[in-house]
């Protein structure tokens, strides 16, 4: 039953993290509109330069969970690597549930003040040309710690299913071999 929790918390922040990676493509695009257009058109835009940043805060945000039980998160691998399976499950066990579940709630309890402000306010971009609603980007602060908060969970109930004995599962999708030079 833990694993299979697990399972399911952890495929949900894959599925968000593999539809945020599309803001790549919405990104490239305002990027290479705002060129052409500042070179050939002579026409710049700060709404154009506003959604730039919206689009990669949101890619970056609405990766957190992705890339955390993808295990792309900053640790000690040359350490993590040496440890057995039930050691390796502790320590990313209590990594979780000491730090990053704390900072997750602290995030999401101190942003919903942050987002709610900016919502009651209408906050708008600090450049008078700018995106309205700024409201909106900063909600994505909100629903990316929520799925990384949900990525840790998963993480922490495979943690406890390892070390009471069940096999560690491999069900990371399959992804591209790293080539060096």
């Amino acid at each position: 039953m833990l694993l299979t929790s697990a399972r399911i918390l952890k495929m949900l922040a894959r599925r968000v993290g593999q539809a945020a990676a599309w803001f790549v493509v919405l990104l490239v695009l305002a990027v290479v509109i705002d060129v052409v257009t500042r070179s050939f058109v002579v026409l710049g835009s700060t709404k154009l330069q506003d959604l730039q940043w919206h689009f990669h805060a949101a890619l970056f945000l609405f990766s957190l969970g992705y890339a955390y039980v993808e295990g792309e998160h900053v640790r000690i691998d040359v350490l993590h690597a040496r440890f057995g399976p039930k050691t390796a499950a502790a320590i990313e066990f209590l990594g979780a549930l000491l730090f990053l579940v704390p900072f997750c709630v602290i995030v999401l309890y101190y942003g919903s003040t942050f987002v709610s402000r900016s919502f009651m306010l209408d906050e708008g971009s600090a450049s008078l040309t700018g995106l309205p609603h700024r409201w909106i980007i900063k909600s994505a602060l909100l629903a990316g710690f929520l799925m990384l908060l949900i990525a840790a969970l998963g993480v922490i109930l495979e943690s406890i299913a390892v070390m009471l004995g069940a096999t560690p599962e491999t069900d990371r999708e399959p992804h591209h071999e790293e080539v060096g030079l």
